[in-house]
């Protein structure tokens, strides 16, 4: 057992199942499993064929039925206390998606209590509409009587301690809950204006906003770019961007196969090499270039 885990929720399909082992790859390459466990709550439907697939005694495999709101799934699991009681033996936890990568420099990570490590997020990029949907953000947020500090393109994942993670994934579900029921009466709009398949990043925002002012917030070390860009030391963390579509690596291109096969002799320095070195590579052949 380690003292910070990452969590993670894997649903019922081949595919995130698959992007999973991308992740899982990256913690054993790195030796980031000696100091991270992984928790993965996971569709019982997939629960042994992930068993199958991938096995450490620092990964956790725990069975976790779909939220009612699938959108949530990725932080519902806050709101089960035996969820909660599974994850507070840890100090710190890193909540993000199986569909992303981890670089050497997270495992050397040492993350500080009073900080919220986040990510970039694109839900409200573009000067306009981002900045009316931004000034939506905060006259919701005002509505719910949530502090609001302006703070705008936040990440989907996030790192942070154990306390403010529960408090932080709670408030965010609950926000989501009520953007899904009362935040499009007039359809669910389109991105890059109000969109109610960016819920998840506008509750996450609003949560992050109350939890959080600019002097708590660190931004940008993870959700990093899967392009051509180079993997440096600020770099912890590196997601599959949907967006990424002038990007070496293109998670959409991958799954259908119009994506390259390219043998590698050592590990990219490059992000978008990175991630085709790993999504392409086995853990074994992995492991003996990286020695």
């Amino acid at each position: 057992m380690s003292k910070n885990a990452i969590v993670v929720y894997i649903n019922d399909s081949e595919r995130t199942v698959l992007e999973f082992g991308w992740l899982y790859k990256t913690w054993l390459l790195w030796s980031i499993n000696e100091s991270w466990d992984i928790v993965a709550f996971t569709n019982p439907s997939v629960v042994e064929d992930v068993k199958s697939k991938y096995s450490h005694e620092n990964l956790k495999v725990i069975e976790m039925l779909p939220a009612d709101n699938p959108v949530t799934n990725s932080y519902a699991m806050f709101e089960d206390e035996n969820n909660v009681d599974i994850l507070r033996e840890y100090e710190f936890l890193f909540r993000t998606t199986c569909d992303s990568f981890l670089t050497r420099y997270f495992a050397d990570f040492k993350p500080w209590k009073d900080k919220v490590y986040v990510g970039i997020g694109l839900h409200a990029a573009t000067a306009h509409p981002g900045d009316l949907v931004r000034e939506k953000l905060s006259i919701l947020s005002d509505t719910f009587g949530l502090k609001w500090h302006g703070l705008s393109h936040i990440g989907s994942s996030v790192l942070a301690n154990f306390e403010i993670m529960v408090h932080l994934s709670k408030l965010q579900t609950s926000i989501a809950k009520w953007l899904l029921e009362n935040g499009f009466p007039n359809g669910n709009g389109s991105y890059p204006s109000w969109f109610k398949g960016e819920v998840s990043q506008y509750a996450h925002e609003i949560a992050i906003n109350n939890i959080t002012g600019p002097l708590g917030l660190h931004q940008g070390s993870i959700d990093s770019w899967c392009g051509n860009n180079e993997i440096t030391s600020l770099d912890l963390h590196i997601k599959s961007w949907p967006q990424s579509n002038q990007g070496f690596f293109n998670k959409a291109k991958y799954h259908a196969g119009e994506l390259p096969k390219i043998k590698f002799s050592k590990v990219p320095k490059q992000a978008g090499d990175y991630c085709m070195f790993i999504v392409d590579t086995d853990l074994k052949n992995m492991l003996d270039i990286n020695k």
